[in-house]
């Protein structure tokens, strides 16, 4: 985990010539408030700016330096991984950039490109967009999740499941396998003209010694063979050709009654009665355990409660009966299908043997063309067959010479597509991400419930949302309103700090909200984010919450607050 102790920076934006210490680790929750255009957003900046060089809204590098002093500029970051406690300090007229490591200086040789590559993928191992997916929830430039293009969002989840590396190793090993195929080619290419030379060598030696009319007859008894055998072969084609088509007929008439849609069909029932149980089971849960209405604190007849109590399981089980016909007939349909695939498993494996036969009669009519050409082109050329014989042996050689080095390359050719094979998105990386998706839904529908939004969100392995409530039919993330993206954000961020932990790739111990408690969640969802981040979240982990809330109800709701206000044009934190 990184563990964020403190950031102290001067000349930043607002702030004056007197050094800002911040301390990130020492309270579970802080809260950092004032006026709009106070500067208590630069914090988000600060932070960005010495761990990424940008700044966390869009402000050119030149104008983060106070307009006042106009120099000096100075940020300094320390955070420890491990037994290992690292100082970044970057800064601006004069330029600075420099790493420690438990007092010592990384490289001062190296450039600042380097030093900065060195600091995201070795030490901190994620960029600034996936440290903000997991660190800062805000408005403003905030871009979430969500919001992100499909490859975006892919990059952030491979810095969080630390499968980065391989994205690496496919590009060296693509760029290793071009040179490779570029080397076959060549040698393809080379080996083809060899071969056609040999060939034409042997062509004409075999003419000289096979002039006479006992040769002319073996090549007529061969021709007369391989016609014999294309056409038993062709025989077979036409009854393969006739059990496959009986099979695709077969598969047609149990298509008739489209039993995919229909197991769709089921299925989508199957997944709105599970949703109408879980609603039956909240409200049975609510008048089970409670004996007096929470909003009105009106005692609840316990009549009343025996009524409806006695109402939803009647209708629960009408629920269930439903279910259990629906599966029933889900199962069924599953069986036809199951049959159709295998029809068309054995439909395919006719026409590869269809495909096989073919090759075999197309090479028999070539051997047969072959033939009759040698017979057509037996001359009586009187040239020297042993000068020929020789260039031949010579050629032969070179081929073998040249087959093996071919073979060779094939070889490592081979180990190489394995190896970009794996290395791509569809390969090892797929399979990682198969094997949290499960659990990166879980913890989304985990946070969602706890922020009192419990839809069917979930995540596919292409990171694109599906949301499957009854209430939500058909919605994206983009047909929600603010305060429900809101929800959707945290339970996001959340998810992607729990994934990062069990991981222990991209675990932080911070945990940074800008104007989200005064943005657009409603005043429930305030008490429930706040109840999540003070009781749902260890002590290890502590929370910033950037605010312009200004009363004392919402200030004494954290354990440490700083109050930023403006004092002749600079920030003050007091």
């Amino acid at each position: 985990m990184i563990v964020f102790q403190k950031v102290t920076f001067k000349n930043f934006l607002s702030s004056g010539n007197s050094p800002v210490t911040i301390n990130l680790n020492n309270h579970k929750t802080t809260l950092i408030h004032g006026v709009n255009g106070s500067g208590k957003s630069t914090i988000l900046d600060v932070i960005c700016y010495a761990l990424f060089n940008k700044p966390f809204r869009t402000i050119n590098l030149p104008q983060l330096i106070n307009s006042s002093n106009k120099k000096d500029l100075l940020t300094e970051i320390e955070f420890t991984i491990g037994p290992d406690t690292y100082v970044v300090q970057r800064g601006m007229k004069p330029k600075k950039f420099v790493i420690t490591v438990n007092g010592e200086s990384i490289d001062a040789k190296a450039s600042d490109r380097d030093n900065q590559q060195l600091l995201e993928q070795n030490i901190l191992k994620m960029t600034m967009k996936s440290f903000i997916q997991v660190v800062i929830l805000g408005s403003g430039n905030y871009q979430s999740f969500m919001a992100m293009s499909t490859s975006a969002r892919r990059d952030c989840v491979e810095d969080f499941l630390d499968i980065k590396v391989f994205s690496t190793m496919s590009v060296l090993a693509k760029e290793r396998l071009r040179g490779l195929k570029d080397r076959l080619n060549e040698t393809k290419g080379e080996v083809g003209n060899l071969e056609y030379k040999i060939e034409l060598h042997r062509d004409r030696i075999q003419e000289l010694d096979s002039r006479s009319a006992s040769d002319i007859d073996d090549l007529r008894q061969e021709i007369t063979s391989f016609k014999d055998t294309k056409k038993n072969h062709e025989t077979n084609i036409g009854v393969l050709h006739g059990e496959d088509s009986e099979l695709l007929e077969q598969v047609r008439r149990l298509m008739i009654n489209s039993p995919k849609k229909k197991v769709q069909e089921f299925n989508n029932v199957i997944v709105k009665l599970d949703s109408k149980l879980e609603r039956l089971k909240k409200e049975l849960d609510f008048y089970n355990n409670n004996d007096e209405c929470p909003t009105c604190t009106q005692v609840i007849d316990p009549l009343l409660k025996i009524d409806v109590r006695d109402n939803t399981l009647s209708e629960s089980k009408k629920i269930l009966d439903a279910r259990t016909q629906a599966s029933t007939k889900y199962q069924d349909l599953k069986v036809i299908l199951d049959e159709i695939l295998l029809k068309e498993e054995e439909a395919f494996k006719i026409q590869q043997d269809i495909s096989k036969l073919q090759i075999i009669v197309d090479s028999l009519q070539n051997q047969i063309i072959e033939k009759e050409n040698k017979i057509v082109s037996i001359s009586t050329q009187n040239s020297s067959i042993d000068k020929d014989r020789g260039k031949l042996a010579a050629l032969e050689e070179q081929l073998v010479d040249l087959r093996n080095k071919n073979e060779d390359i094939i070889r490592e050719l081979y180990d190489h597509e394995l190896v970009v094979n794996l290395l791509k998105d569809s390969g090892i990386k797929t399979q990682v991400v198969r094997k949290y998706l499960p659990v990166m839904n879980k913890l989304i529908r985990k946070y969602m419930t706890a922020l009192d939004f419990p839809i069917h969100f979930m995540l596919d392995e292409e990171f694109n949302e599906t949301v499957s409530s009854p209430m939500y039919q058909d919605f994206s993330y983009a047909s929600f309103s603010e305060g429900q993206k809101s929800r959707i954000d945290l339970s996001l961020l959340l998810t992607w700090r729990e994934i990062g932990k069990l991981k222990n790739s991209v675990s932080v111990n911070i945990l940074i909200l800008d104007e989200v408690f005064s943005s657009s969640l409603d005043q429930t969802g305030k008490e429930l984010l706040f109840a999540l981040l003070r009781y749902g979240m260890e002590d290890s982990q502590k929370v910033l919450v950037v605010d312009h809330t200004l009363d004392n109800t919402f200030k004494d709701k954290f354990d440490h607050s700083i109050e930023v206000s403006k004092l002749k044009g600079f920030s003050k934190y007091s």
